[in-house]
């Protein structure tokens, strides 16, 4: 089952920046009323939650600055072999070291393998999920993932596109 290594949030709702590594286990929301905690939940369950579509609202933005997008990325452990093991995640795939309790680019031998699946709103409000590491960003590799487990690839650079089928966001092994 996958579990939640580190959740991002940038400029959504009332959260401007969070950056949180979950503890092993149970992890708890506690707090007064408008304290975030609904924000963190929504968070999550936009970016990694089955759904078809997600409505956006400049009432999303943190301060309503559409100008800002909204960014949550969510590294997800746990991972299945099959999801490991597929050749169109490479570049995506990236390491968590539980000992140092961190996330790196890299995947390598004694850490745990993870994929970082990021949802971004820009002031157009349409949302795109796309998984992430930074080599791949460094290399202008970018993947959409559409809702029929059928991501659209391309090269920003080259302009060359492909597609290739593997587990949407919402997918469950």
């Amino acid at each position: 089952m996958a579990r939640i290594r580190r959740l991002e949030i940038r400029n959504f709702r009332s959260i401007q920046v969070l950056d949180w590594y979950l503890s092993a286990g149970i992890n708890c929301l506690v707090g007064p009323g408008d304290g975030g905690g609904s924000t963190i939940i929504d968070a999550i369950d936009l970016c990694v939650g089955a759904r078809s579509s997600a409505p956006f609202g400049d009432t999303d933005f943190f301060q309503l600055d559409v100008t800002q997008p909204i960014v949550i990325p969510v590294t997800l452990g746990g991972l299945s072999d099959e999801l490991k093991n597929l050749e169109s995640h490479a570049e995506f795939l990236r390491g968590y070291d539980s000992a140092t309790v961190r996330v790196e680019d890299e995947p390598r031998a004694h850490i745990e393998t993870v994929l970082t699946l990021r949802l971004k709103v820009t002031s157009d409000l349409e949302p795109s999920w796309t998984p992430f590491s930074e080599r791949a960003e460094q290399q202008a590799l970018e993947r959409i993932l559409a809702w029929k487990s059928e991501p659209r690839s391309r090269r920003r650079a080259s302009g060359a596109t492909q597609t290739q089928t593997c587990p949407g966001p919402g997918a469950r092994s």
